[in-house]
Formats: C-alpha cells, structure tokens, sequence
C-alpha cells in the first residue's frame, strides 16, 4: 500500500460499562488519502451502526489501514485496577508499539476522552515525550467527530462483540452484558441461582450490580501489587 507522509492515530474503546466480558481497546493508523475513503464508505460511530453493518466496515478498514493494534483486557485486570488507570495504561502500551511500526510522519493522535481531556493528556505526555512533537487531540465524543477514531470504535465493537458471541456459544450468555439490560439481570440471577459461590470468569465481580442480584459473587476491588506470584499490568502487557 502506498502510505503518504501523513499518518493519523484515532483510539477508541468498547466494553468499559459491562458486567460481563472484556473491554477491547483499538488504535488505528491510517494515511490521509485512505481516510477520506473510509468517510465515503460511511464510517461513523459505531453506536450509529447494526452489527452486519460493522463488520462490514471493519474489514473495509483492515484493508485501507497503514497498521491496527488492539488489546482485549479480561474481567480479571478490570476487577483489579482503576478503570482509567488502566485504560491510559493501555493507551501508552498501544502507543509504544505504534511508534515502532509508524514508518511515516505522524500528523495527529486523536483519543475519545476518559474522563478529563487534561489530564489523560498531560499523563500521556509525561509517559511519552514524543507526542509532544504530533498533535494530540482529546475529546468527548470523538468517535463522532473524527473519523480515525470511529474507525477505532468500529474495531474496537466488533473484537469485543466477537468475544460475547463465543461467550454466548459456550456459556449461554444471554443479553448484551450490560448490567441495565433486563436478559443480561434474569441470567445472571439465574445462574446465580444454581452456582452461587463459584463465580464464571467472565463475570466482573467488582460491579456493584452484584450486590443487589448475585450478593456472594460481589467483591470489593483489590488492586494488584505486584509482589511474587502476583501479575502487574506491565506483566500482562508483555505477555
């Protein structure tokens, strides 16, 4: 593919609010030419758009892209760190490797905010001094504003959509794992029900949502130290 001197980085999750399942974190790269094509192809939000329609436009971006790098992060680190914490931690990781693979000038990275625009960017410039030298764009919303960054949340919906769909074959998942849809409460409590101290791993047990419908799978977050025989986030980044 023919890469101009002008790459773009948009970043985007998807999952951060279920009870079940992972959140999936997508950086795309893509030059200024072939992100024209993916506004022509209707790249939007992915929230904007029925799941035949992203899968579709996923693989539309996975050909006109310079590279993809994403990360599924399962509800064990969730119920282990700070939920920002460990998304900025992502985002840095995501970064790091793209620096390695650019192999072209990089004109923008343009993030949707978690929580504060500022301080999501004054930690990424404390980690990273080489964006100092890009722009750096963080905003609410920016899945519908930028279209780097809806080509990220389309990535990031299908991945983790995939991951729900395996979930639902193996372990008659029910619902879309959000802790408000009424599928997602009555299965839980169901299995609940049948099994109520053996948790499933998919589960994230720091969800307050437990207490009320599933009381003795409820754990209060633990963070993880570090110390010996302990996993750190840099350990499941180098995994």
């Amino acid at each position: 593919m023919k890469i101009s001197k002008k790459l773009f980085i948009g970043i985007d999750e998807a999952g951060r609010g279920p009870v079940i399942g992972p959140m999936v974190l997508a950086l795309v790269a893509i030059d200024a030419e072939n992100l024209g094509q993916l506004r022509i192809t209707g790249v939007r939000d992915s929230k904007e758009l029925d799941r035949g329609k992203r899968s579709k436009l996923k693989s539309i971006i996975e050909s006109l892209s310079h590279f993809i790098i994403y990360e599924i992060i399962p509800p064990s680190m969730i119920d282990s760190y700070n939920l920002n914490t460990l998304e900025y931690e992502t985002i840095i990781h995501m970064l790091t490797r793209a620096k390695e693979l650019l192999g072209a000038a990089l004109e923008a990275v343009v993030i949707d905010a978690i929580g504060p625009p500022s301080k999501l960017k004054n930690y990424l410039y404390s980690r990273l001094a080489w964006l100092r030298s890009t722009r750096l764009v963080i905003e609410p919303k920016a899945d519908s504003k930028y279209t780097v960054v809806s080509a990220a949340s389309i990535v990031a919906k299908v991945i983790r959509d995939t991951e729900i769909e395996r979930l639902r074959k193996l372990y008659g998942v029910k619902g879309s794992g959000y802790p408000t849809d009424p599928a997602t409460r009555e299965w839980i409590i169901q299995l609940y029900k049948r099994n109520p101290t053996n948790p499933p791993w998919f589960i994230r047990r720091t969800w307050s949502t437990l207490k009320q419908i599933a009381p003795l799978w409820y754990m209060e977050k633990k963070p993880i130290t570090g110390n010996k025989g302990q996993r750190t986030l840099l350990d499941y980044f180098k995994k």
